[in-house]
């Protein structure tokens, strides 16, 4: 695990550099590494725009009781496009800790938030300061902030307790992620499968449910990451390992990420709708023979209530690349103080009252933070198999990867 862990750090510092020079970054020989482009980080002599400037979207000094004041001042309102339903939870807790501040929040799926949120930026109507939503597929970096329609505000206290590696393109706030899950009532003695290569088996055709990648940009993104950087190294090892031989490509397969794709769809899935219909499928007890299931690891916070006996496995070599949750702040936003002291406040402060935190942090979700402990029955982030996320490999090889799953028929 530990040499899995430098490979991940090394595989990320490169992913940094590598979105850096993406987006505009110049290699200089002289050993000036002065940022000329990047939206997160200008350079001092970068001239700001008037709401960079009146904003102060780029000070990540000012303190808590300094942003509320400021927020006072401009108002008293922020409003948030969020993907979760449990934004109104943060509106409860951020409303008590900070009087005299209306927070206005809107529980909006993916594309609507982004359709919506676009069309009231391209109209002059600020009415959107923060977004929470997901970049699975690297479109939020190179499509919003590349181009100073999102920013991403990190701010320097909180950000000193999360791994640089998540940081390198966004504002992370958790960790999701797509788990295989089983039945545990049918296998009373652990997961039937252990490497990701056994879901192309034989006995496993037509018993794995997931959903279908040409219907979800998630699950694109997650069929892409197979495909990309080093994980079809990592995909190739794990075949030696299983089977004790060389992996074989076939003919269209340029690596063992397009290899597992293929063998994947030929075990033909079983593609359904949503995540909690992969949840019941698979979790339903009193089943002889359940089908395994590719489902988000979200699902586990409502096992209890639905009565499902089902459990994640820790795949080797891992579960596909993480979702991770993020905060941007909206350009031209009227409420940017506010805006500063909702994200603030959403990632768990640094006063110790971690409440505006905490409608986030469930079972089957992982704090960034290393000073936030995740939910009480939650496997430890660091002992989870997972593939590294390079926002600009996503994003460059998706359409190809998708292209090609669909090819298979």
């Amino acid at each position: 695990m530990l040499k899995r862990k430098k490979l991940l750090a090394a595989l990320l510092a490169g992913t940094m550099m590598l979105s850096l020079v993406g987006c505009g970054k110049k290699a200089d020989t002289s050993g000036d590494t002065t940022d000329t482009t990047d939206p997160s980080t200008p350079p001092a002599e970068t001239q700001l725009t008037p709401w960079e400037e009146a904003s102060q979207i780029y000070n990540t000094e000012e303190t808590d009781e300094e942003l509320y004041q400021k927020a006072l001042d401009e108002g008293g309102t922020v409003t948030l496009y969020s993907i979760s339903s449990r934004c109104t939870k943060v509106e409860a807790a951020f409303e008590e800790k900070y009087p005299g501040i209306d927070c206005v929040p809107f529980d909006i799926s993916t594309n609507e938030l982004l359709e919506k949120v676009t069309r009231e930026y391209e109209a002059g109507k600020h009415v959107a300061d923060v977004v929470h939503i997901k970049d699975q597929d690297g479109s939020m970096w190179n499509q919003y902030v590349a181009n100073k329609t999102f920013y991403n505000y990190q701010p320097a206290d909180i950000f000193a307790h999360i791994d640089p590696s998540y940081t390198a393109t966004a504002t992370p706030l958790y960790i999701e992620l797509t788990q295989l899950f089983y039945n545990t009532e049918a296998y009373p003695d652990g997961s039937p499968i252990t490497n990701i290569w056994q879901l192309t088996e034989p006995q496993w055709k037509g018993k794995i449910m997931m959903q279908n990648p040409l219907d979800n940009l998630s699950w694109g993104s997650w069929i892409t990451g197979f495909c990309v950087g080093e994980e079809p190294n990592r995909l190739a090892e794990a075949y030696k390992a299983l089977y004790g031989e060389e992996l074989k490509l076939s003919d269209g397969c340029e690596n063992a990420g397009y290899e597992f794709l293929k063998r994947l769809h030929a075990n033909e899935p079983i593609f359904t709708a949503s995540s909690d219909a992969i949840a019941e499928a698979v979790g339903t007890p009193g089943q002889k023979d359940p089908p395994v299931g590719f489902c988000a690891s979200s699902k586990l916070r409502k096992a209890a209530d639905n009565g499902w006996v089902f459990a994640p496995v820790n795949l080797e070599p891992d579960t596909g690349i993480p979702a991770v949750n993020t905060l941007y702040v909206v350009e031209g936003c009227e409420h940017p103080a506010a805006a500063k002291l909702l994200i603030r406040f959403m990632m768990g402060g640094i006063d110790g009252d971690t409440s505006g935190y905490k409608p986030f942090n469930t079972l089957g979700g992982w704090p960034v933070r290393d000073d936030i402990e995740p939910a009480e029955g939650s496997t430890p982030f660091s002992e989870i198999n997972v593939a590294p996320f390079d926002a600009d490999e996503i994003y460059v090889n998706y359409n190809a990867v998708r292209d090609f799953w669909q090819m298979l028929g």
